[in-house]
């Protein structure tokens, strides 16, 4: 399908709610206050921003060797960075994943600790936002349509989409299938995200 869809260069500051694999058990076990995560990044910060971004391109040994779980735009066969163009864009999807599993699971209602990473995407994309109407699919909570648009991205290779937003209307996704289009990670802020009473509440600590 991505054939005949035009592949234009981009270069484009993005936002990622990424998730520090050890800090969140860490912070957990411990009961630690945002402030204190914050320390704990700044204290390595050099090693925090690697794993960050590195992770997403990184196999699983714990889920199969997968690069992770079925998400939006990959099976876990092959590797995605997760972005938004803007905070808002990127809070607004962690916060639906975290909420969606915390309104399922007591278990997993503990608080969750996320790092706020701005970093520059540069690369040849395809923008699907213009699809929308045709493909209402790319925003649909079943993620097969969006699942082979990225196997297929991937093949190409693609090195990215523009891509609508599932969880802020008007806003726009940036998933990133190849690791050398992205440099320049800079950790603005520590998120905290918590449920209370049904809903999602998002502490943030700036760093910058």
């Amino acid at each position: 399908m991505l054939e005949t869809l035009p592949r234009v260069s981009v270069t484009q500051d993005v936002h990622r709610f990424a998730n520090f694999s050890h800090l969140p058990v860490f912070a957990a076990k411990k009961g630690l206050m945002i402030d204190e995560v914050t320390d704990v990044i700044a204290f390595a910060p050099n090693d925090v921003v690697a794993e960050l971004m590195k992770s997403p391109f990184q196999r699983k040994p714990l889920l199969g060797n997968k690069f992770g779980l079925v998400s939006r735009f990959s099976d876990g066969e092959w590797p995605v960075f997760y972005a938004a163009i803007g905070r808002t864009t990127a809070e607004k999807e962690s916060t639906h994943h975290y909420a969606r599993k915390a309104a399922g699971d007591a278990a997993a209602r503990r608080g969750v600790h996320y790092s706020i990473v701005r970093c520059r995407f540069s690369g040849e994309i395809i923008d699907l936002r213009p699809k929308l109407g045709e493909w209402p699919r790319l925003i649909s909570d079943d993620y097969t349509f969006c699942n082979g648009l990225g196997k297929e991205a991937h093949d190409e290779p693609v090195d990215g989409f523009l891509a609508p937003s599932a969880r802020n209307a008007g806003g726009t996704t940036v998933p990133a299938f190849m690791e050398g289009t992205l440099s320049d990670p800079l950790i603005e802020a520590a998120a905290k995200l918590r449920f209370d009473e049904g809903d999602t509440v998002v502490e943030v600590k700036e760093l910058l």
